[in-house]
């Protein structure tokens, strides 16, 4: 690509591998070509380069390698006609099809739906899958569905305003720019079947990476009523008031964070308190950090969406009010 001012990076893109496991899901908008088998390539532009990508890998088979450089969206448009113009001087076959029976000109359209399904899709017949819709999409929709029930569950449950505000306070206090990574780097579910038993029940964990850095519950009493508890997983570096060293259990149960201290609290309320004590908060923030820079999570297919909602949507009211 020297003839193209682009930084391009440039991935093999084996059959069967899925895009989340070749690209950062941070790709964005830019301009990529395709690289076929027979030598052809195919220049497109878009703004979520992942997607774009497996949209064209269930349309061809022969894809070997794909490029990617990144363009803010304002420049889409003329570096796409530039590098389809210094690849065709270079002699290359293009596999670009142009919507010649439409306006000319370009369209927003053409950053979420590719020009190329869109020609394929004018001609195609009842059977053509190109543009249906994706199967990520619908495992969402289930997701989201099957989620509700349990935020339903939760939030007729006596404690179910006290577990939300309590995750609310951690979230705000503990994690960085919190909507950037949610359903991803870290999750949150309700009512999860973890450590379930006659003599437990869990209510609520939020998890980052594979740690649950925060969880609520329930243990049954000797006389079968259900008591609330909380707790909360920190880092192990740290000096802590000697009240709450009392309340620190020190174990390594989590391979991937080595040493963590769990601090083990009666009830709902005591977490938001608790984040104002410095050096709590500063281990806190120092596990949640170390575990977000590791990547997307083991439990991101557990993330409950209305939950994550209706615990966002709180934080909102708490500002407002």
């Amino acid at each position: 690509m020297e003839s193209s001012p682009l930084h391009f990076k440039e991935w093999d893109a084996p059959t069967g591998v899925k895009a989340s496991a070749l690209f950062d899901a941070g790709l964005t908008s830019g301009i990529y070509v395709l690289v076929f088998a027979n030598g052809e390539e195919y220049v497109g532009k878009t703004v979520n380069f992942p997607r774009r990508f497996m949209d064209h890998r269930r349309r061809w088979s022969d894809i070997v390698s794909v490029r990617f450089a990144p363009v803010i969206a304002e420049d889409l448009d003329r570096m796409e006609r530039a590098v389809v113009s210094a690849r065709e001087a270079d002699g290359v076959l293009l596999r670009n099809l142009f919507l010649l029976s439409q306006p000319l000109g370009s369209s927003r359209l053409d950053v979420l739906i590719d020009k190329q399904a869109q020609a394929e899709w004018l001609t195609a017949d009842e059977d053509y899958t190109g543009l249906r819709v994706d199967p990520q999409r619908i495992a969402l929709a289930r997701r989201r569905l099957r989620s509700r029930n349990k935020l339903d569950q939760l939030m007729c449950h006596s404690q179910g305003d006290a577990v939300v505000a309590t995750v609310a306070a951690y979230i705000s206090a503990v994690i960085p720019s919190p909507d950037v990574g949610e359903g991803t780097s870290w999750t949150m579910t309700a009512m999860p079947h973890t450590s379930k038993g006659p003599r437990n029940r869990r209510l609520a964990t939020l998890s980052i990476h594979s740690v649950e850095v925060l969880f609520l519950g329930e243990w049954r009493g000797d006389a079968g009523e259900w008591v609330p508890y909380t707790v909360l997983n920190i880092g192990p570096h740290g000096d802590l008031p000697a009240e709450i060293t009392a309340l620190v259990t020190t174990h390594g149960r989590y391979r991937s964070a080595g040493t963590v201290r769990s601090v083990e609290l009666e009830g709902f309320h005591a977490v938001p308190e608790l984040l104002r004590i410095p050096g709590v908060l500063r281990a806190a923030r120092s596990l949640a950090l170390g575990q977000l820079r590791k990547g997307r999570g083991a439990f991101s297919r557990f993330h409950n969406d209305a939950f994550a909602d209706t615990v966002f949507a709180s934080m909102s009211e708490g500002k407002d009010g």
